[in-house]
């Protein structure tokens, strides 16, 4: 069966097409003016001969389905949890806030505790094809392979935030689990693991090292993000010329810009590196967050929530890594004080950054499609309404309130409250 989504606002890289339908059956087919599909269905009530199936959009905007690139719960389910539902409840929660794809985020923790959460995630992850040009071997014969079933959102594979990391600007992480980057300790996990955050600082003395940890990632298509780092902008810089191109939540447990000491948050907008952004208005300050978008633009950010398991639950006393996290307006806080993730959604971030900078829906609805999909290598497959991408779709209003969300062509969320 042919599906078309009509009265619609399609965002469409750039652009926001009105008078036109969307056309997808497991994949988009493509963008037909609204005159062209009338003549379809008044003939036959088909497309090419397949059943036509209408959703009517009712003025709201139709995109492609939200990537959250590191997210460590929701819906009082963690990723360090382990559980065999861990990652369903997590699944079955994102389609609810427009997000089709993602990356559940491990903790700086035992390293049997971090294997035994990155088996889960081996055990759901979907394996898309990299783009075409990356394609090698026979496995690429397969478009994609299904591990297990989930009710939602697809899992990419892993987000590894730490041990890699400074003890300095450790953040919410356990401190005693901290230790020094080598690619052995998570090898066996290469087809796992997308994004590894790195403290380069913590290898500076021994760049051979720094560097051949950083090929080793690259080489096994791994992100290398800068975070949970102190280091100086010279060494930050330095890393981002070895490979690293990724900064994990720009402005957060880093050091900070300094007129006279730049540091890894000056590097970051210094570089072509692509940073990530908590847009829940407590990590960084609505007017941080119009610099940013200056500086760097809608290219060069991604909006990411990175929320802990009370993301989606009413306040009280939750847990993050093993630690007391309190939930109280809006923010989620250990009991010294120090911020413990957040409990944003990606719909509602979306909706802050543009309320905070004026950036267009195209340009915000990039920051979390196809900015993700390009660095992950999958923008042939996801992130996009172009012909022969899946038909990972989100429907929203101007306040970013999900309507409905399609997954693979298939509606997985239809909110009750536009019935």
């Amino acid at each position: 069966m042919v599906q078309a989504i009509i009265n619609g606002r399609l965002v469409a890289g750039s652009k926001v097409l009105d008078g036109c339908a969307l056309l997808f059956n497991t994949k988009i087919i493509g963008i037909v003016s609204r005159e062209t599909l009338d003549n379809a269905w008044q003939r036959e009530r088909a497309w090419n001969g397949e059943p036509l199936a209408v959703t009517d959009a009712q003025g709201a905007y139709v995109s492609p389905g939200f990537i959250n690139l590191h997210i460590h719960g929701c819906a009082g389910a963690d990723t360090m949890d382990a559980g065999d539902d861990t990652l369903v409840v997590m699944s079955g929660f994102l389609v609810q806030t427009g997000v089709t794809s993602f990356l559940p985020a491990t903790m700086t923790c035992a390293f049997p505790e971090i294997y035994k959460a990155l088996e889960q995630i081996r055990k759901y992850m979907t394996v898309l094809v990299r783009r075409r040009e990356e394609w090698h071997g026979p496995q690429a014969v397969e478009e994609k392979e299904e591990k297990a079933t989930l009710p939602g959102a697809r899992v990419l594979g892993a987000y590894l935030e730490g041990p890699f990391i400074s003890s300095a600007y450790k953040g919410a992480q356990q401190e005693k689990y901290i230790t020094s980057a080598d690619f052995a300790y998570i090898s066996d996990f290469s087809d796992v693991i997308k994004a590894v955050v790195l403290a380069p600082e913590t290898l500076v003395q021994e760049v051979e090292r720094l560097q051949r940890f950083i090929v080793q990632c690259r080489d096994h298509h791994i992100l290398v993000s800068l975070g949970h780092s102190g280091a100086a902008y010279e060494e930050a810089v330095q890393a981002v010329g070895l490979g690293a191109s990724h900064v994990t939540h720009l402005c957060n447990a880093m050091s900070g810009l300094h007129h006279r000491a730049p540091g890894l948050a000056g590097a970051a907008l210094d570089t072509d590196a692509t940073c990530e952004l908590i847009a829940d208005d407590l990590h960084v300050h609505p007017a941080v967050q119009r610099i940013l978008y200056k500086v760097k633009g809608a290219a060069g950010l991604e909006l990411v929530t990175d929320s802990m398991r009370a993301c989606g639950m009413p306040e009280g006393v939750s847990e993050l890594g093993g630690q007391k996290v309190y939930i109280k307006d809006g923010a989620a806080r250990l009991e010294d004080g120090t911020l413990a993730g957040s409990v944003v959604t990606m719909n509602r971030a979306m909706a802050n950054f543009r309320r905070n900078t004026g950036a267009s829906v195209p340009e915000v609805v990039r920051m979390v499609t196809e900015n993700q999909a390009q660095e992950l290598g999958l923008f042939e497959r996801i992130g996009s309404l172009c012909p022969g991408a899946l038909a990972d779709i989100a429907i929203f209003n101007e306040d970013f309130t999900i309507i409905r969300t399609f997954i693979d062509g298939n509606e997985v969320y239809k909110n009750p409250d536009f019935l």
